[in-house]
């Protein structure tokens, strides 16, 4: 046991200085050219030199290196910490359902640019079908049908994963995030019945360790991505001193975005597989009869049992 727990120490002490202290030593590093160089000496190093150099020849005790490095040790887990509560604010921002504007006309937008998508992939569908001629017969019967058989080219596939990559479903969110957890519980709910967010604390524990470690890395992978949104934060601040501050937060949230968007990708992706495959393992042991494939009418059995709601009363 105290093998396991030296062990589990030592993950968590790394884990805490890759997360916390070593990109906080970096801002606050960042945080210390900004104060000393400002936005007109911003790329001058002799200015910088001239602003450190003459410190660093005079005699300190030892006394004030260690409250230096302390104070730049706590500077850096509170800008860690800082962004780590930033992250959890744009995780919640992400899933905003964008109500108001202006996030009501980026929803607008988005609706228009997928409405564009969809109408084109109709047209390709209605010309194919034009260009079809009729099904060849029946070698049994020897009959023709009239339903034409239509073979989808690169064109279609192509047209097909520009709407998607919008939105797999017709766009009621702001930002795509949003719209790709949206998405992802139509899916399920088309599909099976089941309400993935009523269902997921019970399906967890259904699943196999392959499954769950899976998820636990998508899961983790996100909650980085959202960190990196809350030091582009802490760094866009710096760009008030300092304005190559402001490009380094802008290439820090074009990483988070394309991070975030990639994490989300696969975390929807295994939480459908895990709804494809073990649903129907929750419907078993749950106790509700699914002899074949899980149903649309077990999947509502499924969430009436979980919601624990009382039956409906009558009143003469």
């Amino acid at each position: 046991m105290n093998a396991f727990l030296g062990e589990l120490g030592k993950k968590i002490a790394e884990r805490w200085v890759t997360v916390l202290v070593l990109p906080g030593l970096l801002w606050a590093a960042t945080a210390l050219l900004a104060t000393q160089l400002g936005w007109s000496h911003a790329l001058s190093p002799h200015t910088l030199a001239d602003q450190i150099t003459p410190w660093a020849k005079e005699t300190h005790p030892v006394g004030v290196i260690v409250v230096v490095l302390a104070g730049l040790l706590l500077a850096s887990i509170a800008a860690g910490l800082a962004a780590t509560v930033l992250g959890v604010m744009a995780r919640h921002l992400w899933i905003t359902r964008g109500r108001w504007p202006p996030a009501h006309w980026l929803t607008t937008w988005r609706q228009h640019r997928w409405r564009t998508a969809d109408n084109h992939v109709n047209t390709l569908v209605a010309e194919a079908i034009r260009a079809s001629g009729p099904s060849p017969p029946d070698p049994a019967t020897d009959v023709t049908t009239a339903s034409p058989v239509v073979v989808a080219g690169p064109g279609m596939a192509e047209a097909l994963a520009r709407r998607d990559a919008i939105s797999l479903e017709f766009p009621e969110r702001p930002l795509w995030i949003s719209d790709r957890w949206r998405g992802n519980a139509i899916r399920i709910r088309r599909a099976y019945g089941v309400d993935i967010t009523l269902v997921w604390p019970r399906l967890w524990t259904v699943l196999p360790e392959s499954l769950r470690t899976d998820l636990t890395a998508a899961q983790t992978a996100y909650a980085a991505a959202s960190s990196l949104m809350g030091w582009a934060a802490l760094y866009g601040v710096l760009g008030i001193c300092w304005w190559p501050a402001l490009l380094i937060s802008v290439a820090v949230i074009i990483t988070g975005t394309l991070r975030a968007r990639t994490a989300t990708t696969v975390l929807c992706q295994l939480i459908e597989t895990a709804a494809d495959l073990h649903c129907h393992t929750l419907a078993e042991q749950l106790q509700l009869r699914c002899p074949g494939p899980l149903t649309i009418d077990v999947g509502n059995q499924i969430n009436t049992l979980l919601r624990k709601d009382p039956p409906p009363t009558y009143s003469p």
